[in-house]
């Protein structure tokens, strides 16, 4: 079914909105892209491995902002210690990805998104500091970020949580996010044309198949407004937030829409 029939009015309100809150999250309240990412994909339904895959380059879109804005703040060290697990992270999301079908790849990125935050959450309320140094934690986390945002573009809750394990400051934890994401998702575009043509070869259905083709592009050109939108108002936002609130606030909601996505699934 050509993408055109699918962009029904309520679908372009739901996408427009989705596209906002991406770019609010990655200038302002990075706690806010679970959500967006989430709302991106129930603007499709029935076609959600297709809106994972429309997802990211609208998030390229909103990283170049946030690059642009929190670069200088960013901790090289940190990101160049993550790369190497990141990289096998996405390597394996791709291919787990090859074999999940629509039904069952949102529960499965809900459970490993809400997992790594009650461990982030369990290990501050048990003091386990020596954990958030150590290298199992650290190649744990970076494998997880790099199968989660494949799966479902869902990697901020384990980001939120491994960065706030590093005791960051509100700027130091902008500026790395920004520059991993932007990393991250620009690598995911030629692994996600791979998926799909593996899984057109493997003869799935195109609802399950069809994760990034040219129709992708189609999306970013409409719902780009929302992302130049977002990322003003995140700006706005991110001035007002007190420090010492910045982190718990941007945990909180991602644990929340963690839970969400895991019982959205299941219902």
């Amino acid at each position: 079914m050509p993408v055109e029939t699918w962009l029904t009015p309520i679908t372009l309100s739901i996408g427009f909105l989705g596209a906002t809150l991406i770019g609010i999250s990655k200038t302002g309240v990075p706690g806010v892209g679970l959500f967006s990412c989430l709302l991106m994909i129930s603007a499709f339904r029935g076609h959600e491995m297709f809106a994972s895959g429309a997802v990211v380059p609208l998030l390229i879109l909103g990283d170049l902002a946030a690059v642009k804005l929190y670069r200088k703040d960013c901790d090289p060290a940190l990101l160049k210690k993550l790369c190497p697990p990141v990289a096998i992270g996405l390597l394996l999301g791709g291919f787990v990805l090859c074999f999940v079908r629509n039904e069952q790849f949102k529960l499965t990125v809900g459970i490993l998104a809400t997992s790594i935050l009650a461990f982030e959450f369990a290990r501050k309320q048990l003091g386990w500091t020596r954990i958030s140094t150590s290298a199992p934690f650290r190649i744990g986390c970076g494998m997880l970020a790099g199968l989660t945002t494949v799966l479902g573009n869902v990697a901020g809750a384990v980001s939120a949580a491994y960065f706030s394990s590093q005791n960051l400051d509100k700027r130091k934890f902008m500026g790395t996010n920004a520059v991993f994401f932007f990393l991250v998702n620009v690598s995911k575009i030629p692994l996600l044309f791979a998926v799909t043509r593996v899984k057109t070869a493997l003869g799935y259905e195109a609802d399950d198949a069809q994760i990034m083709n040219a129709a992708t592009f189609l999306i970013t050109l409409i719902f780009a407004p929302g992302i130049a939108l977002g990322g003003y108002l995140g700006r706005q936002f991110y001035k007002i937030i007190p420090e010492k609130v910045f982190v718990p606030f941007i945990l909180a909601i991602n644990f929340i829409t963690a839970i969400y996505i895991v019982v959205s699934a299941v219902v």
